[in-house]
């Protein structure tokens, strides 16, 4: 039997280690979603570094080196040419907007107040009594206009700082992963096949919900593609694809790009074709992103339909940008314990009753 000394040491170390985990977490916690982004994608593209250890003579630290090199310019290399010409369409769309609103016009919407060429649209409205609430939403879309250009290079720094640290964290999990493994197969106590159990299910659901989530950024994509050149605006394919980017974040997703470019339509005087953009991005758009996640889903994973559908969507809610993958993973891991629990755990109380 332990000494009371025995168990005031273990009890410390409890409390210390609980500590130190806290202190941990705020630490990294700032840029704890690259890491973990980096290591769905590891999870995911980990068969072909193998594949480049086996061709390069087993040099596993140079396989990773040419398997994040290669994730670089597969990513940020396009995405660069993207921004370069979301950036072109973006100062040809302003200098239509200009020669619309006229000489004052992006002025007077800067400082909260409506144009002159608007005003008669907003005299008809006004007997719909709406017209005092679009001089209020112009108002409170300046205000967070200018609040969001002051944050614009902070958030700029530390976008640069996470996709650094992202892009060596990939090189560390290609390099270390099966070292990383192990390392977590000793310090759990529980038997090691139910901790390479959690482990396959954390792969398996990582692989698929990646998976589903590039599908249906294509899709988007797409159909965002199709929705501008039915519009007739310049460049649908640049805003297709940005869409298609912009599907990967659920608490804003496509919206951020048909939602203010069908606006615009609306404010050009374009009545038909701004209404047609609003209707195709929430229509169309927005139920095939809330169709296709689970659809796509249901057939990859050990979950029931119903569980896909609500862990997508009930991990969004919780974890935000991370919740697409984490809800299911979560979701997987507590189906997979449950199926252990009925499988190694009840006969055994059955028993012991018996």
């Amino acid at each position: 039997m332990p000494s009371r000394s025995h168990r005031w040491s273990n009890l410390t170390f409890v409390l210390l280690f609980l500590v130190v985990v806290v202190l941990f977490l705020l630490v990294v916690g700032p840029f704890l979603l690259p890491i973990l982004l980096s290591a769905f994608v590891v999870a995911l593209l980990y068969p072909v570094n193998d594949f480049f250890c086996r061709k390069l003579g087993g040099r596993r630290r140079l396989a990773a080196l040419v398997s994040t090199l290669g994730i670089f310019l597969l990513l940020v290399v396009p995405l660069g040419g993207l921004l370069y010409l979301f950036v072109q369409q973006a100062i040809d769309l302003a200098e239509k907007v200009e020669e619309f609103l006229g000489p004052e016009g992006f002025g007077a919407l800067i400082q909260g107040e409506l144009p002159e060429v608007l005003q008669p649209l907003v005299e008809r409205l006004e007997r719909f009594q709406i017209g005092e609430q679009i001089r209020r939403g112009v108002s409170t879309l300046a205000t967070g206009l200018a609040r969001s250009l002051a944050s614009l290079v902070g958030a700029t720094a530390n976008l640069l700082i996470a996709l650094f640290l992202g892009f060596v964290a990939l090189y560390y999990f290609f390099a270390d992963g099966h070292a990383i493994v192990r390392q977590i197969l000793e310090a759990t106590p529980l038997e090691r096949h139910y901790t390479e159990s959690f482990l396959r299910e954390v792969r398996r659901v990582s692989q698929a919900m990646i998976g589903v989530n590039v599908v249906t950024a294509a899709v988007h994509a797409v159909l965002g593609a199709i929705g501008f050149m039915i519009v007739k605006i310049p460049g649908p394919i640049v805003w297709g694809a940005l869409m298609g980017l912009f599907s990967f974040l659920p608490a804003v997703g496509t919206f951020v790009i048909w939602g203010p470019a069908g606006v615009v339509l609306l404010l050009m005087g374009r009545y038909a074709a701004g209404l047609f953009l609003l209707a195709w991005g929430t229509l169309v758009v927005g139920t095939s992103d809330n169709l296709l996640r689970p659809l796509l889903a249901k057939g990859r994973m050990d979950l029931h339909p119903l569980l896909v559908f609500v862990t997508i969507f009930g991990g969004i809610v919780a974890f935000g940008f991370l919740g697409v993958i984490l809800g299911p993973m979560i979701g997987s891991i507590f189906t997979a314990m449950v199926r252990i629990w009925k499988r190694d755990f009840i006969p055994r109380l059955r028993a012991s009753d018996g």
